[in-house]
């Protein structure tokens, strides 16, 4: 395998790591992991990545490069749904400042979320240049 081989996986491994260290922490029901926040969304993330290893292991660069894209655009439109809903979620309280309030008590843990776009950007940066360095070295030849 080359070091790129391993990049990917180091990837893969951050994505699953990342996903299952808390990122967010909820008063009362405690910290949350990617499963907690959405089974559906964490089914898919932790699919992409199971796909992504084999892609990694059997180097199908255009497979990891496709992995890696989609896990990405899952994360963001994950963060973005999840700030969305966090700033929602306590909307049925009449009180504005306590609303307010009670929705500064969510925070995020971001070192979840930091390890999971690393791990993404990771498998895409792993991918990269294969084929234009393929082709260059052909030219040079």
């Amino acid at each position: 395998m080359t070091a790129k081989n391993y990049t990917g996986l180091l990837g893969v491994l951050l994505v699953i790591v990342g996903g299952m260290s808390p990122m967010l922490k909820v008063p009362i029901l405690g910290n949350w992991n990617y499963w907690d926040i959405d089974t559906i969304l964490a089914s898919i993330v932790y699919t992409l990545s199971a796909i992504a290893l084999l892609a990694a292991v059997t180097k199908k660069q255009g497979l990891l490069r496709l992995c890696g894209w989609i896990l990405l655009l899952m994360l963001i439109f994950t963060l973005t749904a999840v700030y969305f809903k966090a700033n929602d979620y306590f909307s049925f309280i009449p009180l504005k400042n306590l609303a307010a309030a009670a929705t500064r008590m969510i925070k995020f843990q971001w070192i979840g979320w930091a390890l999971m776009f690393g791990g993404a950007l990771l498998i895409i940066l792993s991918s990269g240049r294969d084929k234009l360095i393929h082709q260059t070295q052909k030219v040079r030849t």
